[in-house]
């Protein structure tokens, strides 16, 4: 690894333990022990530690107050004030430690489990860690940004023989259960192509202050996000690999830096990317992170009718609007009020009370490693198609 291409917010906090945690800061003696000791009693049964208090743990904290069997028990990260912020957001238990150096976490024999959520391209290094400490993993979504760095995780996993789920929440929702349950049992027949589109709008916001000085945004940087594929695509994605149900064979993309008035970057912010699948099925993905307004609804296509799912609702129809015979009856279409209301937040709930479950032994991590990784052979896949204007095998990425 370039120590100093990755020099980042997130790369104080890990592998280089003491050391990077002393460049960060300044020889404190908040290094070697946490900041502030917490209450060890609790009634909770399962005790996890989180590596990253950026936005994204916003969420997850908030989601973890809803699962009574974890506690979270500590936090890390370089930047002092966000490991105070993420506390204070915490409803249920003692006050978690705090750590500006991860190893020195991993070491707490009464923490089961980290969840790690910090910048794309950190994810493999720090995964490893933990199951190599002895810890179950949750970690953020995409798993890594190549496929090379999930077949390492994934060889931890069977090393350590520890659990390791993938933070796709969208398997999780009832929402997106409910659409794998009408593609799977509705009449319209085998998916030959999906076309699917997602977006962002929060790229133009001005320069985050909580990162040390010099230090800049990872997510303007292609080589730590992946660009927005990475960033958005691993939603939805995961999601039409679950309904595919096939491995991805080839993969096609045109992306590029567009938007002038976002910040000053070298990372994707548009891409279209078409997949072909064992079964034959195409995927046509599209993404940016400079729009505002309506997301597109999602749709699947089958041999008798389609499947589209936006604005809360599934509509199904087949072949004409009136409905077409099909094994002697009319196939009428049909419009679904979807159940969840918030499909993004209550499947960040659901998947952590799945995660509770695995670390209590009752179920498997899912998604695990080999589900998420085919996610990343389409991101790896289509970042490479762009950049050599050439269709990419899989294969190719190990």
């Amino acid at each position: 690894m370039n120590d100093k291409r990755n020099f980042s917010r997130r790369n104080f906090i890990g592998i280089g333990g003491v050391a990077s945690a002393g460049l960060a800061l300044s020889s404190s003696q908040l290094i070697a022990r946490p900041l502030f000791a917490g209450d060890s009693n609790s009634s909770k049964k399962y005790k996890i530690g989180i590596v990253g208090c950026g936005n994204r743990s916003k969420t997850i904290i908030g989601a973890l107050n809803s699962v009574p069997d974890i506690e979270i028990a500590a936090l890390c990260d370089i930047v002092e004030h966000k490991m105070g912020q993420r506390a204070e957001l915490i409803k249920n238990g003692p006050k978690p430690q705090f750590y500006a150096d991860m190893q020195q976490m991993f070491k707490r024999d009464d923490i089961d489990a980290i969840a790690i959520i910090t910048p794309n391209y950190t994810h493999k290094e720090y995964v490893i860690a933990a199951l190599e400490a002895g810890k179950n993993v949750f970690c953020e979504k995409p798993m890594a940004l190549t496929v090379a760095d999930c077949n390492l995780m994934i060889d931890a996993v069977k090393r350590t023989k520890k659990s390791l789920q993938i933070g796709t929440q969208r398997r999780h929702s009832v929402d997106y259960k409910k659409l794998v349950e009408v593609i799977r049992t509705k009449q319209v027949g085998k998916i030959l192509y999906s076309d699917l589109f997602d977006y962002r709008g929060d790229w133009r916001v001005p320069e985050p202050d909580e990162y040390p000085k010099g230090v800049g945004y990872w997510r303007m940087d292609q080589s730590k996000s992946g660009g927005v594929v990475y960033e958005m695509g691993a939603h939805i994605i995961d999601v039409n690999n679950w309904v595919f149900d096939s491995e991805p064979l080839s993969v096609s993309s045109i992306q590029g830096v567009n938007n002038p008035s976002l910040r000053k970057r070298d990372s994707m912010d548009h891409a279209g990317v078409l997949v072909r699948y064992a079964n034959d099925a195409l995927m046509n993905y599209g993404s940016n992170v400079y729009n505002y307004g309506a997301a597109a609804a999602d749709t699947f296509f089958g041999i008798n009718g389609s499947v589209q799912m936006g604005s809360g609702k599934i509509s199904i129809k087949y072949g004409k609007p009136n409905g077409v015979p099909f094994q002697g009856e009319i196939l009428k279409p049909e419009l679904i009020t979807l159940p969840g209301g918030n499909p993004e937040g209550e499947g960040v709930i659901q998947e952590l009370k799945h995660f509770a479950l695995v670390l209590a032994g009752k179920e498997k991590a899912y998604p695990d490693g080999n589900i998420a990784r085919q996610t990343v052979q389409i991101c790896e896949a289509s970042v490479r198609s762009a950049k050599e204007r050439r269709q990419i095998d899989v294969k190719e990425l190990g």
